[in-house]
């Protein structure tokens, strides 16, 4: 006897088994015609983390989902509805989900069959046009290439993360070849002289901060990024370096992406045009995570020799702005770009460097402008690296130089400031008034540590008042 549909309703166990379809790798979705299967998926109906739920369903629905996320369906609509609605947050955060998506959805691939989905994306977005630039067409019509390559590598750092060293350099070698990236950087670092073609360099710059080095997880993964773009072009690092992270052009009081290659041999004002401390911050953050990197293995010598490579691109520049890139290098740094003038016996170099250097302290410091706490680290620094020389009588003739090159630069902006044609006289009167104060400063400190240190005789020398090494417990 059939059971009523009272009691069917009251067994919803029996209900569900009945309802149950054979069980296939897509499941239901194998009933539905194609065009509502991509419909259902898109993200007018399905969210992309609903997506990312369901490939960990099967292998089949891990291919389906992610051959839809690199489809135009998926990736070029976000960019149409942003022509409209000018939300750029809102497809980076897209972007950043259809990575997640891809690397969900790629979870069970190996590295090559990974490649191959970097690679479907960047045919998916246009190849690359005959000009100079890696224009991709499908996303850079209407908007700009800049943000066009920072979505680009928004996708692929969330695709790539934790991927070991040797997967990122297979992918680096893949962007490299789709993008043409080492045919653009020739043209940049071999073909022609710097400033010669600013919107190749503008190009280059903004493919490798936006697809590379800015969206890189961890400064181990920037190091790598580095390490292979040096590997290109194994006479040209300094360069290289500049054409990263070097100062921009301003127009109108906003930067506008093109590299300015001669602002750093103008000498100016402390604080004031044309070299501002930000020119400097970011160059010297990066060369410091260089020398700390285990990919590099920089030595003292590599160190000073990069120094006076990027000191010198592509023209000499001048003194006090290699004392602001020194003072953000930091103390170890520092310490070692002056001992390796002291060897190579360059006094006078030495001597007005220390002067730039006790300035750039003295700006720079937590403390009060042009008080002794101020010049606290340039006399650190300066102790330290006159340890190299051994004879007392050395130590002293260095010191007096120093003060010999202060006594230079007083001199010298004493009279540019009486010169009635000048016309920045308020700014050289600034720099002379900081510059007599942290003389004054100096000398403070050094009586101090003469006259007031209880150790003063067993640390200094009593002829050269030079400090020797003290060593704390």
């Amino acid at each position: 006897m059939k059971r009523s549909q009272t009691e069917q309703r009251k067994n919803p166990k029996r209900l569900c088994k009945r309802a149950t379809l054979k069980p296939t790798e897509m499941g239901m979705f194998n009933n539905f015609p194609e065009e509502i299967t991509q419909h259902i998926f898109s993200d007018y109906c399905m969210p992309l983390s609903s997506l990312a739920s369901l490939c960990m369903t099967s292998k089949a629905m891990c291919d389906y989902i992610r051959n839809l996320a690199i489809d135009s369906q998926l990736v070029i609509r976000p960019i149409n509805e942003w022509i409209v609605t000018k939300s750029c947050a809102k497809i980076k955060i897209r972007f950043i989900e259809i990575g997640m998506l891809l690397r969900t959805a790629s979870s069970y691939l190996n590295t090559s069959e990974k490649l191959k989905v970097i690679e479907s994306f960047f045919y998916e977005l246009g190849e690359t046009e005959p000009d100079y630039q890696g224009t991709y067409h499908r996303i850079c019509e209407d908007i700009s290439l800049k943000f066009a390559y920072d979505c680009i590598g928004l996708l692929i750092n969330r695709f790539i993360i934790n991927w070991d060293d040797k997967a990122l350099k297979r992918t680096f070698e893949l962007i490299n070849r789709l993008s043409r990236l080492k045919e653009r950087m020739d043209k940049v670092l071999l073909l022609n002289e710097p400033g010669s073609k600013e919107a190749h360099e503008r190009d280059v710059r903004q493919f490798i901060q936006e697809v590379f080095l800015k969206k890189a997880i961890s400064p181990d993964q920037r190091s790598l990024w580095l390490s292979l773009l040096f590997e290109m072009y194994p006479t040209q690092h300094a360069r290289l370096l500049y054409l990263l992270y070097g100062p921009l052009q301003t127009s109108g009081g906003k930067y506008n992406g093109m590299i300015d290659w001669t602002i750093l041999t103008q000498c100016g004002n402390y604080g004031h045009i044309p070299c501002p401390y930000s020119y400097f911050k970011e160059l010297a953050d990066i060369m410091v995570l260089i020398q700390s990197s285990r990919l590099f293995y920089w030595n003292e010598h590599t160190m000073t020799r990069f120094f006076n490579e990027l000191t010198n691109t592509p023209e000499p520049w001048c003194l006090e702005n290699n004392a602001k890139l020194m003072f953000f290098l930091g103390h170890n740094w520092t310490v070692i770009i002056l001992q390796a003038k002291l060897k190579a016996d360059r006094i006078a170099e030495f001597s007005h460097m220390a002067y730039h250097l006790a300035q750039v302290s003295s700006q720079n410091s937590p403390e009060a402008e042009g008080s002794p706490e101020s010049l606290s680290w340039f006399v650190k620094v300066m102790f330290e690296a006159i340890q190299i020389l051994p004879a007392p009588s050395r130590r002293s003739h260095v010191i007096s130089e120093v003060f010999k090159a202060w006594r230079e630069n007083i001199q010298a902006l004493s009279e540019e400031f009486d010169d009635p044609l000048e016309d920045d006289q308020e700014d050289t009167r600034e720099d002379l008034r900081v510059a007599v104060i942290n003389l004054a400063s100096i000398t403070h400190l050094l009586m101090e540590m003469i006259l007031v240190n209880k150790d003063s005789s067993s640390c200094y020398s009593s002829t050269a008042f030079i400090p020797r090494v003290r060593h704390e417990e």
